[in-house]
């Protein structure tokens, strides 16, 4: 699996298999969807699921049940009300859920 490196402050990437990546990231996804592959797989802050919204086509929320009172949020930034479709979910013997939801753009 290809794996990129969104940075913009590390000057090189901390791993040789690792692609760092430090211009628009939205610009980089698009042009990644245009070739032939396999899904992509974005984890990381609300700040770049934020910029790189108009791209995403699926959200996977992994719902533990704990409450840590803080966390990272799913979007740090303003994006625009968007419909989602459930397309699954699982939920677990612990409490611990996995849903999956289609991002309806319109």
């Amino acid at each position: 699996m290809k794996q990129y490196l969104f940075s913009r402050t590390l000057k090189e990437s901390p791993d040789e298999n690792v692609q760092l990546v430090s211009g628009d990231a939205l610009a980089f996804v698009r042009e990644l969807k245009k070739q032939p592959g396999k899904d992509i797989w974005l984890c990381g802050g609300g700040e770049l699921a934020t910029t790189l919204f108009p791209e995403i086509d699926e959200i996977i929320l992994k719902v533990n049940p704990i409450l840590l009172g803080a966390g990272i949020p799913l979007f740090s930034g303003v994006i625009k009300q968007t419909s989602l479709e459930l397309a699954d979910s699982t939920v677990y013997r612990n409490g611990f859920m996995l849903v999956r939801y289609r991002v309806r753009h319109l």
